[in-house]
């Protein structure tokens, strides 16, 4: 790593046109006692993402460093970070935006480098967030803090709202990001097995401030894939119960109450997927059904039953 760079800040793109130009924006108009990087990864874009990043690459040439592919990495089952973004990273502490979000603070790197510095105890330092939500242009009010506060495992493992945050928000010391033990393999997504390093590596500070915009639903992102296809939806449900189950064992079971009570949710929720109405009502998962809200129950048993009937009523109650 450089003796001089504070903060790499990795941002992988893919198509993300309409929105990379405020992610980039946002990077540069960072004000900072630091010098940062900006390691950008374009995944072939099929629009005009990189011309953009072009633009900012030859205006911005100290702090923009692209890589621009010419075939698609993603879909070859190539890990981006592993293979392209983590060798380039020289910086203490990793920053993460995706292309398609954004910074809203000037200040936000300046803030959070400044708390991990003055408390080395700490490994991640997250941010409040804006979640926009593509589909109808409202803004979501979603990983938002009053005050201060810090996160742990536990908070992390059963998804706790009032203690969650956004990818795109972190700082994280550069080790926790670069080293990553075998169990975080098992995880089909990226955010929630690096968080769950960082809380186990050291504690978790979430900010009051909101110094970010989270674009949620946008066109073609693994969210809307994913919701969009059951069998998708469900094999990355299963991926999640098999890494907990890998970060159980790592770790000593020492979140062992936890993690169970999540395994059992995610299997809950990958039978409700597959309409499998005796798997939801198993000794297994009887205690998962239990504890949900009537309504909820209701829901459970038509997306099994009469799957066209529980749609119209989610319709319904969405307004």
């Amino acid at each position: 790593m450089s003796q001089n760079m504070m903060v790499s800040v990795i941002c992988n793109t893919y198509n993300h046109g309409p929105y990379v130009r405020d992610a980039l924006e946002g990077f540069v108009t960072q004000q900072t006692s630091f010098p940062f990087e900006v390691l950008v990864h374009d995944d072939a874009s099929t629009d005009n993402t990189a011309d953009i990043i072009r633009e900012y690459e030859a205006k911005y040439p100290e702090i923009i460093k692209p890589i621009y592919q010419t075939e698609n990495q993603y879909s070859q089952k190539v890990r981006i970070d592993r293979t392209f973004q983590i060798p380039r990273i020289t910086g203490k502490y990793v920053a993460v935006c995706e292309g398609d979000d954004y910074w809203t603070d000037p200040m936000k790197l300046q803030k959070q480098v400044d708390f991990l510095e003055s408390h080395p105890d700490y490994s991640l330092c997250a941010c409040s967030t804006v979640w926009l939500d593509m589909t109808t242009g409202k803004a979501v009010p979603r990983a938002h803090a009053d005050v201060d506060y810090d996160v742990t495992v536990e908070d992390l493992v059963l998804q706790r709202p009032e203690r969650s945050f956004q990818y795109a928000t972190v700082v994280l010391r550069a080790e926790v990001f670069i080293h990553r033990p075998e169990w975080m393999q098992h995880f089909r997504v990226g955010d929630l097995p690096l968080f769950l390093r960082a809380a186990d590596y050291g504690s978790i500070r979430m900010m009051a401030d909101t110094m970010a915009v989270y674009r949620c639903q946008t066109a073609g992102s693994w969210t809307a894939r994913t919701q969009a296809d059951p069998k998708l939806y469900a094999a990355m449900l299963q991926s999640v119960a098999d890494g907990l189950a890998a970060f159980n064992d790592a770790t000593g079971h020492r979140y062992d109450v936890v993690i169970t009570r999540r395994i059992k949710a995610q299997r809950y929720h990958i039978a409700r997927l597959q309409r499998d109405w005796a798997a939801l009502r198993s000794p297994e998962l009887r205690e998962v059904y239990e504890s949900r809200a009537p309504l909820t129950k209701l829901s459970d048993f038509l997306a099994c039953k009469a799957p066209q009937l529980q749609a119209a009523l989610s319709r319904l109650l969405k307004g």
